[in-house]
């Protein structure tokens, strides 16, 4: 095509001129023809302007060396330093290297976005697998409870011994509603721990001072939870308080009466930096310090 708009330039003498046209020609047919194939075969690539950059310019010097290199080839009467040419060609080898390094960097970024949308949607189906669940023993301990109701008033206390095995069952299975923290996975796994505990004749009484954040729906977090109400002694009576701290959190239980199997407590998690359990004005205190680095804040427990 180049030869046929500007063949005359050749056969006239003006061979400089010919090979410029011919190049910035077939430049533009290129340019021309990726542009088609990217807007009719939608590709799409997924690489930053930084990337772009970088390929263009790989693809640049690479068609120069090309380009020198046969030019040489086909004008025996041209001829350029050996030095220039491994020069270039040094440095396409250094930016596949530096394109390699950004491609691996996209594709960690890539697989750790979508390790986190499956994390995510791992953390709804269980929510929705709780909320089922815990909707279900709702309504049965609702069916359970009128049950019980009708049968004290069909007794009508003519039998004083069933109705004290009613009240006692009805009271044992008091639920006790927590306040919402606005962190759905960890307001369901704690409330069913909670009455869990209610079962083992352990009162529990929440205060929760945490914002909303992921960090609390994290299964970890709350199993560590878990296992800090595994040593709560039986037939106790405790607060269980806690408390946001910046990069940290406090976990505090605390009651009248000794409360708590210090010694059985061998709690093995990297999110525990620090616990501590003291007697103060009357009170027991069992403490945890959860997860941080600020030196202030440990001060404090």
């Amino acid at each position: 095509m180049s030869y046929c708009l500007f063949g005359r330039l050749l056969n006239s003498g003006y061979d400089s001129i010919y090979y410029i046209c011919a190049g910035i020609t077939s430049k533009l047919f290129l340019i021309f023809i990726t542009l088609w194939l990217l807007d009719h075969l939608n590709f799409n690539f997924p690489t930053p302007n930084k990337q772009y950059f970088l390929t263009i310019i790989t693809e640049i010097i690479a068609l120069s060396i090309f380009g020198i290199i046969g030019y040489a080839a086909v004008d025996s009467t041209v001829s350029y330093n050996s030095l220039i040419v491994c020069s270039l060609i040094l440095i396409v080898f250094f930016l596949i290297i530096i394109n390699g390094i950004y491609f691996n960097r996209i594709y960690a970024e890539k697989m750790q976005y979508e390790k986190q949308l499956q994390k995510e949607k791992y953390i709804k189906q269980s929510l929705r697998l709780i909320q089922n669940i815990s909707y279900d023993i709702d309504d049965k301990k609702h069916r359970i409870h009128w049950i019980l109701e009708h049968i004290k008033h069909l007794n009508n206390d003519t039998n004083p011994e069933i109705s004290k095995a009613i009240e006692q069952y009805q009271s044992k299975n008091t639920y006790q509603k927590l306040v919402a923290s606005k962190n759905p996975v960890f307001d369901i796994l704690i409330s069913v721990k909670i009455n869990r505990l209610q079962d083992d004749n352990i009162s529990i009484k929440p205060f929760f001072e945490i914002s909303q954040n992921e960090k609390y729906d994290d299964l970890d977090f709350t199993d560590v939870i878990s296992e800090i109400l595994n040593y709560v002694k039986r037939n106790s009576e405790i607060t269980l308080h806690i408390k946001g701290q910046g990069i940290y959190t406090l976990v505090e239980l605390y009651s009248e009466n000794d409360f708590y199997d210090y010694d059985r407590c061998k709690i093995e998690s990297d999110l525990i930096v620090k616990k501590k359990n003291i007697y103060k004005d009357g009170i027991y205190y069992m403490k945890f310090l959860l997860k941080g680095t600020d030196d202030d804040v440990r001060e404090n427990l």
